[in-house]
C-alpha cells in the first residue's frame, strides 16, 4: 500500500519533444536532483471499526518497484495518536512479523494490505486494541504522528453514509454465446439532494480459488475508484466498475484476459463507501498523477494530501455492504 509520490520534470518533457521534432540520435544527459524523502500517512477510520495507520517514506523517481523495495519503505517507529473530539488515544504498533501464517488472510482482510505483503516484509501498523475508540458517523477524527523528527497532522470526518440502491453483474460482451463470462459490476445510486457528497467503491470475490482460499484476500478498489456528486447532486444513475487487483499480481487472471474482469459463477461483495470531498481529492488526484507517469505530453496534477507536515490520506469510511452473484 505504498504511496509512491511521482513529481513531472519540464527538462525530460522538452528534452523528449526536442527529440521528437529533430529526429536526431543526439545522446541527452540530465541530472536529476535527490530530493528530501517525505513521510507518507495511508491512515482510515471507519464506522464500527478501529483506526488503521501505515507510514512509508517516499522513494525516489528511480528507485525499483518490487515487493522488495516497496517494503523497505515502511516505518516502524512513530508515536501515532487519535483524538475523537472527546478523548485522545495512543494507538498501538502492530507488526507483521508477529502474525501465525494462518492468520495472515484475515488480517489482509481487515487492513486492506496484501497478504503477499504481509508474508514477505515486516509491515508495521498503529492501532487500537480494544472497543474504546470505534468508528462513527457524523463524527470527526484528528490525526497526530510523530516520526523521525517530524510531526504530520490531519482532521477527517465520518459522513452519513448512503447506500446503493441495487447491483449486478452485465456480462461486456452480451451476446447468446453461453461461453461468453467476463464483465463488470453495474450498480444504481440516488445521490441524495445535498450538495458534496463523494463516494468510493471496493470490492471482494468471496468464492473460493483453486487454492480454497477466496479469489481476494481484502477489498480492493480498482483505478479511479471513486467520484463526486458535482455534477449527479439529486440524481439517480447507474454506473459501473471494473475488478481491481492487487499490485504485482502475478495470479493468472490478472495478467491474461481476464485482468480486470469479474467472472461468471464468482460471488462478490461490494463495500461502497461515503467519504469526504478532501478525501476524494487526494485519491483521484493521485490516480490523475499516477495514470499520466510515462506519457511526456500529459499534463503533471498535483496529488491533494489532507496530511499537515507530509503525504498521503486521513480519511473517514461510512460503507455500506451489497452482494452480487455474477449470473447474467
Amino acid at each position: 500500500m505504498e504511496l509512491q509520490i511521482l513529481i513531472a520534470r519540464p527538462a525530460l518533457l522538452i528534452a523528449a519533444m526536442g527529440l521528437l521534432l529533430a529526429g536526431c540520435d543526439k545522446e541527452i544527459t540530465v541530472d536529476l536532483p535527490e530530493t528530501e524523502s517525505k513521510v507518507v500517512v495511508e491512515g482510515n477510520i471507519e464506522t464500527g471499526q478501529p483506526p488503521i495507520v501505515f507510514l512509508t517514506r517516499t522513494q525516489s523517481f528511480f528507485a525499483p518497484t518490487s515487493v522488495a523495495s516497496i517494503a523497505g519503505t515502511y516505518i516502524s517507529d512513530a508515536v501515532v495518536t487519535v483524538n475523537d473530539g472527546d478523548s485522545t488515544y495512543s494507538l498501538t504498533r502492530l507488526c507483521s512479523d508477529l502474525i501465525p501464517d494462518s492468520l495472515i488472510d484475515e488480517v489482509a482482510a481487515q487492513t486492506g494490505v496484501s497478504a503477499d505483503l504481509l508474508r514477505a516484509a515486516r509491515i508495521c501498523a498503529w492501532t487500537f486494541l480494544n472497543n474504546e475508540l470505534l468508528g462513527e458517523e457524523g463524527r470527526t477524527y484528528s490525526l497526530r504522528v510523530e516520526t523521525e523528527g517530524k510531526t504530520l497532522t490531519s482532521v477527517t470526518t465520518i459522513p452519513y453514509g448512503v447506500a446503493l440502491d441495487s447491483a449486478w453483474f452485465k456480462l461486456d460482451n452480451p451476446s447468446p454465446n453461453p461461453d461468453d463470462s467476463l464483465g463488470f459490476l453495474w450498480a444504481r445510486l440516488s445521490d441524495p439532494d445535498t450538495a458534496g457528497n463523494a463516494y468510493r467503491w471496493f470490492a471482494r470475490r468471496i468464492n473460493l480459488g483453486a487454492d480454497g482460499q477466496p479469489k481476494d484476500s481484502r477489498f480492493i478498489s480498482p483505478f479511479f475508484g471513486v467520484f463526486e456528486d458535482r455534477y449527479i447532486d439529486g440524481l439517480t444513475l447507474d454506473f459501473n466498475y471494473n475488478r481491481g487487483n492487487e499490485p504485482y499480481s502475478q495470479a493468472e487472471e490478472d495478467i491474461n484476459e481476464e485482468r480486470g474482469y469479474f467472472k461468471r459463477g464468482d460471488t462478490v461483495v461490494v463495500k461502497f463507501s461515503s467519504i469526504g470531498l478532501r478525501e476524494f481529492r487526494f485519491f483521484n488526484s493521485f490516480a490523475n498523477n499516477a495514470s499520466s507517469q510515462g506519457d511526456v505530453f500529459s499534463n503533471p496534477s498535483n496529488i491533494r494530501s489532507n496530511i499537515d507536515g507530509g503525504l498521503g490520506v486521513w480519511v473517514g469510511y461510512a460503507p455500506r455492504f451489497r452482494t452480487v452473484v455474477c449470473q447474467p
